[in-house]
């Protein structure tokens, strides 16, 4: 953490992405190149993102920091906000009386009762692994970035940068123990010039979660590679386990959005 990543907007790109014979051809420059670009990123410690997640009438937004031991998310699901923040193996939460409900499995009374206050989630609360997952660096990456790279689509400019555009089938994910099925193309575009860091990531496609389909749309911009990510512990933390919470496990017919972009 803490180093820094300098991009030099125009230079020649330095790997060579070749189409294939058709337009399902998978070229695998591509799947090099975004393998590289991932690992650049990981390398540099850290990243700021945006993301912007729509499907089925809801719509989740994120604004993050995710460091290699440290990172933030604060996310907004319709006029809901609440904000994750991990440190090591530490992770906190802090949301109104629903998102405590939906994402902790807390009882409405409980949930009521603390809302607005810290809660501190060990490592054995049964919330605690949908609501750590996706923080940090790698898992931040690999959870939200979700496609086969297929191919080059070209250059262009994104948030400033001179980018190379990825493009591929959207992958299959596991979010609140659930699977979402996704059907749908997806392009990661990163700089042209080395370490190729991603700039923009975007979906469009269907997803499918107990049989119920729904149009969906991603968006994410990342920034500010390499920048120190540090999480202090909040102040006044109550523990999950003080709350008598039981299993903790969320409703079944609203499964936690949480972490993952989509």
């Amino acid at each position: 953490m803490g180093l820094a990543v300098v991009i030099m907007a125009g230079v020649a790109v330095t790997l060579i992405v070749t189409s294939g014979p058709g337009p399902n051809a998978i070229s695998p420059a591509a799947r090099h190149l975004e393998r590289v670009a991932l690992k650049a990123t990981i390398d540099a410690g850290s990243f700021h993102y945006v993301s912007r997640f729509t499907s089925g009438g809801m719509t989740q937004s994120t604004v993050g920091d995710a460091g290699s031991s440290d990172g933030t998310q604060v996310i907004s699901i319709g006029s809901d906000t609440f904000t994750v923040l991990v440190t090591g193996a530490d992770c906190f939460f802090q949301g109104n009386e629903r998102q405590m409900v939906e994402q902790l499995g807390l009882p409405v009374a409980v949930a009521s009762a603390h809302a607005g206050q810290w809660i501190s989630l060990a490592p054995d609360d049964p919330p605690y692994q949908s609501v750590y997952v996706a923080v940090k660096t790698r898992s931040a990456l690999y959870s939200n970035i979700a496609f086969v790279p297929h191919q080059e689509s070209g250059t262009s400019t994104r948030s400033g940068y001179r980018v190379l555009g990825i493009t591929g089938p959207m992958s299959n994910q596991i979010v609140g123990g659930q699977t979402e099925k996704a059907k749908g193309t997806a392009t990661l575009y990163v700089t042209t010039s080395r370490p190729h860091l991603p700039v923009e990531y975007t979906e469009n496609g269907t997803i499918t979660v107990g049989g119920r389909s729904a149009k969906s749309k991603l968006g994410i911009t990342f920034s500010r590679w390499g920048e120190a990510v540090t999480v202090n512990a909040p102040p006044g933390a109550v523990s999950y386990s003080s709350l008598g919470a039981g299993n903790g496990t969320p409703p079944t017919t609203n499964p936690p959005v949480l972490t993952s972009a989509r």
